[in-house]
């Protein structure tokens, strides 16, 4: 259970409205972990005018939300303890050992990694372990009769596997294996065993259930990759990490989502030599030799460089078969005509100071967050964090913050939005540091991957990034700028908005809508940005113009657009003209 249950607040009020009485929905926790039953809706939700209290009956998820006087909100987490787990003496023979070894694996070393052997309701059950110290805090179950059926007991979002030493074999220094499930752990610790100490570990959920066109993981899958956080630890000093995924489409968007946020130019990918899985590659004949091989020599994860056109097949197939992938949808209608939104992008904005360009921003990564569950690393020097999170709770509520002759969001709306707003976007803070460079942005932004799996990174503005010229001309400097952010964006899977101003404008009074060539500093800005965009503000609507589209193919073009602007609270909407109904014949 998370300690701020501000999403499970705003689910519950999406799929009830906090209607009096009781209600059934899916459960935002446990929902998207299941192999059967998908359709269920386990999560009890029961609300009378004081409160309303909620209980999942698969996944334990339970509390009590509280209204008082003021409408504010108060949850209680997590009300349902862990059970206390008892784990009988493990069965090193019978059924389970039987079933183990017709797998290649010794019982006594799958005991030894942290496997519990046991029969439950008649039937053979091998349960992994997870534990705090030498406490088990939490066990997930399989049936060990051939049926991939799984259920936990507790719940643990961290890697399994013990890896206990053998003190008298070498370690395989600065290297972990992270597999797709237990039994591939297994059978890696099987072919290692007499040989080295391997460090390997499975993830606790296996692939991603969510597997887009490109084949990469849905965003909405983000949850279940918790444990790349919790374990951060095992990964810190590790100059090799090696991923044995299944070899099918999960195991590629696993594999793919996993060396993005654990920095690519360090992972591998093992190859089996066609075969599906570790397991598969042990039972065949020399298979532990061969599953040592596939492990030790796993070739690195392609980066951008050298390759064959081979290397690209697979797209090169997919555009053909299904066309260009359409990108994540702006939330504006209008804008969508214009542009989408895809990762490996560099998002030029511009436009004069108050004319838009953060509050444009700002509409655009929380509809992504709200539309597709996209998180964001905000880069914004000129906004302090609090302040800034306001603005993006006006956006999300559409209300105001602050008191005026409208009405003001609630507690509760606060609340509800903040809680969003946690779970979707981390700010990088530089209000007490001063001027950065962009390393030390990209470098926080890395860390933002890692943590959440963030997908936009947002700069705002340019003229606050420290750069050294050294003599040289401010337009070499900014070109070799924007090029390390290409390179970052491209390699992380990053869609990227960058807001730089233009140069001085005429002083003739007469209104401009700048372009490309008009920022400041550089012809780069034009050169090197994959769209570029102009927002400019006129007293009765907003014109967003695309002076750079770089991929048609993926429906960007260049154009320009009418918007409505709401002041109040920072929301752009396609334009609606405001029709004069007075009389002025009176």
């Amino acid at each position: 259970m998370q300690e701020n249950n501000y999403a499970l607040m705003d689910y519950i009020n999406q799929q009830t409205n906090f209607s009096v009485g009781q209600n059934k929905v899916r459960c935002m926790y446990c929902q998207g972990e299941r192999k059967k039953n998908k359709s269920d809706r386990p999560l009890s939700v029961n609300a009378d005018h004081e409160k309303i209290v909620y209980n999942c009956f698969h996944c334990g998820t339970s509390g009590i939300i509280y209204k008082n006087q003021q409408e504010r909100v108060s949850v209680k987490v997590n009300t349902k303890p862990n059970k206390k787990i008892v784990v009988k003496n493990n069965q090193t023979n019978g059924a389970c050992a039987e079933w183990l070894q017709e797998r290649g694996i010794e019982p006594e070393l799958a005991v030894r990694n942290g496997c519990i052997l046991n029969t439950k309701n008649g039937k053979p059950h091998i349960g992994f372990s997870f534990k705090d110290g030498d406490k088990i805090t939490a066990i997930k179950w399989r049936v060990a009769n051939g049926d991939k059926s799984f259920y936990w007991e507790n719940n643990c979002k961290r890697l399994w596997g013990n890896n206990v030493k053998d003190s008298k074999l070498d370690d395989i220094e600065s290297t972990i294996v992270i597999c797709e499930g237990e039994m591939d752990q297994l059978s890696i610790k099987t072919a290692f065993k007499d040989k080295w100490n391997i460090e390997c570990y499975s993830v606790p959920n296996g692939a991603p259930s969510k597997v887009n066109k490109e084949g990469k993981v849905d965003p909405s899958e983000d949850g279940r990759f918790a444990y790349v956080w919790n374990d951060q630890d095992k990964f810190k000093d590790k100059t090799k990490i090696i991923l044995a995924t299944d070899d099918d489409v999960s195991g590629d968007a696993l594999a793919e989502e996993l060396s993005r946020r654990l920095k690519k130019p360090r992972c591998y990918r093992a190859k089996y030599d066609g075969c599906k899985d570790a397991n598969e590659l042990l039972l065949t004949e020399n298979g532990a030799e061969k599953l040592r091989d596939a492990i030790l020599d796993a070739p690195p994860i392609p980066l951008h460089g050298l390759n064959t056109v081979d290397h690209y097949a697979d797209e090169i197939q997919s555009l053909y078969e299904h066309g260009a992938p359409s990108g994540w949808s702006t939330g504006i209608s209008s804008v969508d005509k214009l542009f989408t939104i895809k990762t490996g992008m560099l998002n030029i904005v511009t436009g004069y100071p108050s004319e838009g360009k953060s509050c444009f921003v700002d509409m655009l990564i929380m509809n992504l967050a709200r539309n597709y569950g996209i998180k964001t690393c905000y880069c914004s020097f000129e906004n302090p964090v609090s302040l800034h999170a306001v603005k993006l709770a006006q956006i999300y509520q559409g209300q105001p913050f602050f008191r005026g002759i409208n009405t003001r969001m609630k507690q509760r709306d606060l609340d509800v939005a903040l809680g969003f707003i946690k779970d979707h976007v981390i700010f990088q803070d530089y209000q007490e540091q001063g001027m950065a460079t962009i390393d030390q942005v990209l470098e926080k932004a890395e860390s933002a991957i890692h943590r959440m799996g963030c997908r936009v990174l947002v700069i705002d503005p340019f003229n606050f990034i420290q750069t050294e010229s050294k003599g040289r001309l401010e337009t070499d400097v900014v070109s070799d700028m924007l090029t390390t952010v290409q390179t970052f964006i491209k390699q992380n899977d990053l869609t990227c908005f960058f807001v730089a101003h233009p140069a001085k404008p005429k002083l003739d009074n007469k209104k401009t809508i700048v372009g490309g060539l008009d920022v400041s500093k550089s012809m780069a800005w034009y050169s090197k940005s994959d769209l570029g965009m102009t927002v400019a503000r006129f007293d009765s609507h907003v014109v967003l113009k695309t002076w750079k589209a770089r991929w048609g193919l993926y429906g960007h073009k260049q154009g320009e657009i009418k918007l409505t602007f709401d002041p109040i609270t920072g929301i752009y909407r396609d334009y609606e003209k405001v029709e004069d109904d007075f009389d002025w014949d009176i």
